[in-house]
C-alpha cells in the first residue's frame, strides 16, 4: 500500500460518504433546489466530514490498536504506524483549512457554520472534553455535528437565510440531529462487544438491551418531532411519507446484520415449536 492509499484510508470515506453528506446537501436543496450550489456544498463537506474522521483516528489510535474490528479492517493507518503523527496533523490542517477558506468566498454566514461544525468535530474526539467518552454527550454531539449543523451550513451556503427561530430550516435541522443521534446509537450497538473491552460509550454504559430501547425511543421521537413540522409547514404528502419511511427504515437497515440472524433464529424456533406440538 503506497502513501496516498494510506492517506485515503485515513479519511475512511466508506464509513460515511453514502450518508453524512446527505444532510448539508438537503439543506442546500431546501435553499436553492437543484443548483450548482450542491456541488460546492458537497465539496466543502467532503473535507469537513473527512476532518472529523481523521481527527478521530488521531485521538483513538491507542484504542483502535485494541479494537479487533478496526484492526482487522485497517481503518486507522496511524494506529498501526504506517502514517506519522505529523502527517495526520497536516491532514487535519488541510481538511479544516480548505473549507474554511473557501467559505469566505460565499456570501452570508456559511463560514460561521463551517467553523461550528469543525469545533464540534474536534470537541467530540479531542481531550480534555472528548464528548465521545461521556454518557449521552457522545450521542448528542454526534447528532449536532453530523446532522443539525451541516444541514444549516448547507442551507446558508446555498443562499438561504434564517430570519426566525420557528422556521422550516431550523425545524429540519432538529430532525437531522435526531437522525444522526440514531446513527451513532446504531454504531455503538453494532460495536458493543468490541467496545466493551476497549472504550466507553453510552450503549456500553447502559447495556445492549437498553441501547436497543434507546434506539427505538429516538426513532419514535424523530417521527413525533417531524409530524408537527409537516403539518405546520404544509409539507407535501408524498414528501412526508418518504421522510417518515426513511426515519423508520434507517435504524432497521443500520442494524440489519443483527436483525436478519435474529429473525432467522426466531423463525427456526417457531417452526421447531410447531413441529413439537404436532407430534
Amino acid at each position: 500500500m503506497n502513501k496516498l492509499q494510506r492517506y485515503w484510508r485515513m479519511l475512511r470515506p466508506g464509513d460515511w460518504v453514502k450518508f453524512y453528506p446527505l444532510f448539508p446537501l438537503a439543506g442546500a436543496f431546501l435553499a436553492a433546489g437543484l443548483s450548482s450550489g450542491l456541488i460546492t456544498v458537497f465539496a466543502l463537506f467532503f473535507c469537513v466530514t473527512a476532518y472529523g474522521f481523521v481527527i478521530n483516528n488521531l485521538y483513538d489510535a491507542e484504542i483502535d490498536k485494541r479494537h479487533a474490528g478496526k484492526t482487522k479492517q485497517g481503518k486507522n493507518p496511524f494506529a498501526d504506524g504506517s502514517i506519522s503523527k505529523g502527517e495526520v496533523v497536516g491532514m487535519c490542517v488541510a481538511l479544516a483549512g480548505l473549507p474554511l477558506l473557501a467559505s469566505f468566498a460565499v456570501p452570508g454566514t456559511g463560514f460561521v457554520f463551517i467553523l461550528l461544525c469543525l469545533i464540534a468535530l474536534t470537541l467530540y474526539s479531542a481531550p480534555p472534553l472528548r464528548f465521545k467518552d461521556r454518557f449521552a454527550a457522545d450521542i448528542i454531539c454526534h447528532g449536532v455535528m453530523f446532522g443539525g449543523l451541516p444541514f444549516l451550513a448547507g442551507y446558508i451556503l446555498a443562499g438561504g437565510a434564517i430570519t426566525e427561530l420557528l422556521s422550516l430550516p431550523v425545524a429540519s435541522a432538529l430532525v437531522c440531529t435526531l437522525l444522526c443521534c440514531e446513527a451513532l446509537i446504531v454504531h455503538e450497538i453494532l460495536d458493543y462487544h468490541d467496545d466493551l473491552e476497549t472504550t466507553y460509550t453510552t450503549v456500553v454504559g447502559i447495556g445492549l438491551r437498553n441501547g436497543s430501547l434507546l434506539l427505538g425511543t429516538t426513532t419514535v421521537l424523530s417521527v413525533v418531532a417531524f409530524a408537527p413540522i409537516s403539518w405546520w409547514f404544509a409539507i407535501d404528502v408524498a414528501a412526508t411519507a418518504a421522510i417518515v419511511s426513511f426515519l423508520l427504515g434507517y435504524p432497521v437497515y443500520g442494524c440489519r446484520t443483527l436483525l436478519v440472524p435474529a429473525a432467522g433464529r426466531g423463525y427456526r424456533t417457531l417452526m421447531n415449536n410447531r413441529i413439537l406440538r404436532t407430534r
